[in-house]
């Protein structure tokens, strides 16, 4: 599989990311230009930039391989990316763009208090340290299969690269990185799919026929079972995860910051809304095509390969050298895009809602900027070390893990922001309460569905909904539980809440 013309079009790539994160290195000399770009992005390349954040390397593998190995269970959620951008371009980003915040987290402090911003914090970084391993892991498989060579070694040394330019650039480069990155990811599918069609004989009528007489383009079940990923299931639970990334997710907030106006940053909302939608379905469907082109031309090799490597053995088995390596240069952007984001947000949540609230409030700029970068450089061996524990652990499809990831570590989060921005009464007392009985039984859940768990008290395991479901009833218990104590109690907001509530914000636009 080695070939030297891929390698030197990929490496070539890499040089140009690193050169891009060292010529914004030189801009970023305050803690607004270094986490925030300077507020003056175009909205149109930010929208981009969280397109290729959103879309992932799990996008280019996982999407292919399970569409390649299963049906379209996984589809028609994805849609709901659509409805939960209606929130953020109309409620949350204009609120956040009016109190100015670096971090989304400071609005929580503003509302609740500084435990709610410490929550939060915390909250978002657990779960991206997490992630950071998972995406490292996946984009790292292809390119042990290229090379050849050992897979630790692989992670180590793509680990090192992405996190440098992300280390030196700040959240500039990571924009202008990403944007370029998300045209090589889209251009990349566009080079395949005409030589997937000229290999089927019937081409894309053939592989739309075949596909569903096998079932491929099936959504699985649609009944309401609980206990089941069902297409419904899935629906609620994707709803969920969306609405947090576009309404609350520190690095959806540090984008909206970053351009320049509210206007633009409305045309980037839409922008990436429509262009994420299309470019998953797209990756669906190649994978449905790879099942069809195989099928009637088997290959040994696959046998013995993981779904996710079906589509970079297809571009190295049968894209000319040199092209294959741009078309993998694809994978390695939608990778470099989301750990890239993920570590700038991660470190931006750690430098702002802890050391620059609760240790060194009053350093000089460049300070925050040189801590940030120290904090950026360990998330980036975190992300190193986790992506090494996953592949020595590993027993799940990565589209599963991703799924669970999602909703363990982001339990309960989008529904405090709610308590926030959707009610005036809620006080902090009564949100702190809610939050610490949801915390204690996100806990309580995964201590009794575990090994142990389940040997103290195998009954209770039984009765437990699947893990999957913790987005959706973590939440939505959050939100309830809160406006259930305030209603009791008969407690009341007493902080001025001018631009904190949907209900109290300033007609005024920025």
């Amino acid at each position: 599989m080695w070939r030297l013309a891929d390698l030197i079009v990929i490496g070539l790539n890499l040089v140009v990311m690193v050169c891009i994160g060292v010529y914004c290195a030189r801009k970023s000399k305050s803690s607004d230009a270094y986490f925030l770009a300077g507020r003056n992005m175009p909205g149109w390349v930010v929208g981009l930039s969280m397109m290729a954040t959103i879309v992932s390397s799990m996008t280019f593998l996982a999407t292919p391989g399970f569409t390649y190995a299963e049906n379209w269970r996984y589809v028609p959620p994805l849609f709901t990316y659509l409805l939960a951008s209606i929130p953020g371009l109309f409620l949350f980003m204009p609120l956040f763009r009016k109190g100015n915040f670096q971090s989304a987290y400071e609005y929580l402090e503003k509302r609740f208090g500084i435990w709610a911003r410490l929550y939060a914090g915390a909250a978002f970084v657990l779960f991206q340290m997490f992630r950071l391993g998972v995406i490292l892991y996946a984009v790292c498989l292809p390119i042990e299969t290229m090379t050849g060579f050992s897979l630790p070694w692989i992670i180590v040394i793509f680990g090192v690269l992405v996190a440098s330019y992300t280390i030196a650039g700040g959240l500039e480069a990571v924009i202008w990185t990403d944007m370029i990155q998300g045209f090589a990811l889209i251009l990349g599918g566009l080079i395949c799919l005409p030589i997937i069609f000229n290999m089927v004989p019937g081409g894309f009528e053939q592989i739309i026929g075949e596909a569903y007489a096998d079932g491929k383009l099936s959504i699985g079940s649609t009944a309401l079972n609980f206990s089941e990923k069902t297409v419904w299931i899935m629906v609620l639970m994707h709803l969920f995860h969306f609405t947090q990334y576009m309404c609350v997710n520190q690095m959806t907030i540090q984008r909206y910051a970053a351009i320049k106006t509210s206007k633009e940053a409305k045309k980037g909302i839409v922008l990436s809304a429509v262009t994420t939608v299309m470019v998953w379905v797209f990756f669906s469907f190649i994978g449905t095509a790879l099942y069809v082109l195989y099928k009637h031309s088997p290959r040994p090799e696959l046998e013995t390969m993981l779904p996710e490597q079906v589509y970079p053995f297809f571009i190295l088995s049968h894209v000319p050298a040199g092209v294959a390596g741009f078309v993998m240069s694809g994978l390695l952007a939608a990778a470099m895009s989301t750990l890239d984001s993920s570590i700038n947000a991660s470190a931006s949540a750690v430098t702002t809602d802890f050391y620059r609230r609760l240790i060194a409030p009053s350093k000089r700029e460049q300070h925050y900027v040189s801590f940030g970068r120290w904090i950026s450089g360990g998330f980036g061996v975190v992300m190193i070390v986790l992506a090494l524990v996953i592949h020595f652990t590993r027993t799940e499809t990565l589209q599963d893990l991703q799924a669970t990831l999602i909703s363990v570590m982001s339990g309960g989060l989008l529904g405090l922001f709610l308590l926030g921005f959707l009610t005036k009464r809620v006080d902090s007392k009564s949100a702190s309460i809610a939050t610490i009985w949801t915390v204690l039984g996100v806990f309580l859940w995964l201590f009794f569905d575990s090994e142990i768990g389940r040997q103290i008290s195998p009954g209770i395991s039984h009765i437990l909904p699947d893990k999957f479901w913790i987005i959706v009833l973590a939440n939505s218990f959050l939100f309830l539980l809160g406006i259930g104590i305030s209603c009791l109690s008969g407690r009341r907001a007493l902080r001025d809440l001018t631009d904190l509530t949907v209900w109290t914000r300033n007609s005024a636009n920025q």
